[in-house]
C-alpha cells in the first residue's frame, strides 16, 4: 500500500493527530469544550495542538497521548476519540462502490495498528479489525484507531437493551453539561437533581459521572487505549491524583437525586443500577426512588424543599426527557397536551420558589427535550419569567429542541 501518511510506532509525547466524535448537533459547543479542557492541562513541554471542527467530528492535529489521556479520562460527552493511523490516495475513487473499497483499505491498515500494539499476538486480525474505521474526502481515505473500541456511550453501568436507548449516555452527558453552563452552576452549591421522567435513570447516572469526576478507566468495560504502545500510564495517575486533590479542595456540597416515573416495574431496575453504581464505584450514591406522577407529586417540590434544608440554599436541577414513544408520536393523544402541562407546571414551581425564604432556595434550572417545534413553543411561552436557550440535536433520526431554562430572581 502506497501510503500518503502512516504512522510509526510514536512514543507518548510523539505530537500525533486524532479524529474526535461528538453527539450531533455539537459542534460549536464540543469544539469549544475540548479547547478549554486542552486548557486545563498541567504538564510542561506540551505540543500546542491545532483543532479544525466539521460537522460530525474535530480533527485534532499536534495533540500528543498525554494531552488525549485527560479527554479520554473526563470528556464524557465525547462519542469516541480515533488515532489516525493513515491516509492514502492509492485507490480507486472513481469506483461505484466507494464503501467496498474504503474497506479494503481498512483491511490493509490492520499492520499499521498492530505496530503499535506492544503484545499485539495477543490480539485476534478480527480483534484490532473491529477498532478500525475508515473515512474518505475527495481523492483521500483516512484510517483511524478508536481508543474506546466499543462505543463510549457503553459505561458499563447500566444493562443492555435491544434497541438505542431514547437518549444515549454521550448526549445525556454533553446535555447535563451544557445546561449547568448556561445557568452559570457553580459546582460547590448544594443542590439536587429532580428527575420526574427518570425511565432507565441515564441523567441520574451521568451527573453522577459529570459531578464526582469519575474517570472512564474506572468503569468495568474493555478500552483499547491501555493497551497501545502510547498509552501514558504515569500520566493517567498524575490526572487522577489531581483531580482527587481538586475535590478534596473544593469540598463540594452533598448532591442528591430524586428518581421520580409512572410505572411501577422500573422500580426493581432503580434498585439494581444503584447497586451497580455501589460495586463499581464503591460510593453510595444518594439516590431516592419514588413512583409518582409529576403532576400530581406526593410532596410538593417547594415542601421537599423546606423538608430536606438544612444550612444552605438548595438549588433544583431539573433535566425533563418525557417518554420516548411520545417523541416517537407512538403514544396516543391521551398525552396529547402533555408538553403544554409540562410548561405550566414549571411556571408554577417557579413562583413557588420566587415565594419561597430566600435562605432555603437558590437556582432553578434544567432543560426539556421537545420533539417538535408545536411542542417546543407550548412550552417556552409559559416560561416568561425564566432566561432560555434552545438548541438543536439529533438522536435516531429524530430532531429534538432542546430547551435549557434558567429562573430570573
Amino acid at each position: 500500500m502506497n501510503w500518503k501518511y502512516r504512522i510509526r510506532k510514536p512514543e507518548a509525547g510523539s505530537p500525533l493527530n486524532w479524529e474526535i466524535y461528538f453527539p450531533p448537533g455539537l459542534a460549536t459547543w464540543s469544539s469549544e469544550k475540548i479547547d478549554s479542557l486542552l486548557a486545563e492541562i498541567k504538564l510542561p513541554n506540551q505540543p500546542l495542538p491545532k483543532l479544525r471542527t466539521f460537522t460530525e467530528k474535530i480533527k485534532l492535529e499536534n495533540a500528543n497521548a498525554h494531552q488525549i489521556a485527560y479527554l479520554f479520562q473526563y470528556a464524557h460527552f465525547i462519542k469516541d476519540i480515533r488515532l489516525v493511523l493513515g491516509k492514502t490516495e492509492d485507490w480507486n475513487h472513481y469506483a461505484s462502490e466507494a464503501q467496498m473499497e474504503s474497506q479494503r483499505i481498512i483491511e490493509a491498515s490492520v499492520p499499521l495498528a498492530r505496530s503499535i500494539f506492544p503484545k499485539s499476538d495477543s490480539f485476534l486480525h478480527s480483534e484490532i479489525l473491529s477498532y478500525l474505521h475508515g473515512s474518505y474526502y475527495e481523492n483521500e481515505i483516512t484510517v483511524t484507531l478508536s481508543l474506546f473500541g466499543e462505543p463510549a456511550y457503553i459505561r458499563g453501568v447500566k444493562g443492555q437493551y435491544a434497541s438505542s436507548a431514547p437518549v444515549p449516555e454521550d448526549l445525556a452527558s454533553a446535555l447535563i453539561q451544557y445546561g449547568l453552563e448556561f445557568a452559570g452552576w457553580a459546582p460547590a452549591l448544594h443542590s439536587i437533581v429532580y428527575l420526574p421522567f427518570a425511565g432507565t435513570g441515564t441523567f441520574a447516572t451521568e451527573w453522577e459521572m459529570h459531578i464526582r469526576k469519575l474517570p472512564s478507566l474506572s468503569l468495568k468495560r474493555k478500552f483499547v487505549f491501555p493497551h497501545l504502545q502510547i498509552f501514558p500510564e504515569k500520566t493517567i495517575a498524575h490526572f487522577e491524583k489531581t483531580i482527587r486533590q481538586k475535590k478534596e479542595t473544593d469540598k463540594s456540597e452533598s448532591q442528591k437525586i430524586f428518581w421520580k416515573d409512572t410505572d411501577p416495574a422500573l422500580s426493581t431496575y432503580w434498585s439494581k443500577e444503584k447497586s451497580n453504581w455501589k460495586t463499581i464505584f464503591n460510593e453510595d450514591p444518594d439516590w431516592e426512588f419514588s413512583i409518582e406522577d409529576f403532576f400530581q407529586p406526593k410532596i410538593p417540590l417547594a415542601s421537599l424543599l423546606k423538608e430536606i434544608h438544612r444550612k444552605e440554599p438548595i438549588s433544583v436541577f431539573l433535566p425533563l426527557n418525557p417518554p420516548y414513544g411520545f417523541r416517537k408520536k407512538e403514544i396516543s393523544n391521551d398525552d396529547a397536551n402533555l408538553y403544554s402541562k409540562i410548561g405550566s407546571t414549571l411556571a408554577k414551581l417557579g413562583d413557588e420558589f420566587l415565594s419561597t425564604n430566600k435562605t432555603i432556595v437558590g437556582k432553578f434550572s434544567g432543560f426539556l427535550l421537545c420533539p417538535s417545534e408545536e411542542k417546543w413553543m407550548e412550552v417556552r411561552n409559559s416560561l416568561r419569567k425564566f432566561s432560555q436557550k434552545t438548541i438543536h440535536v439529533t438522536h435516531g433520526g429524530i430532531d429534538l429542541r432542546v430547551l435549557f431554562f434558567d429562573l430570573k430572581k
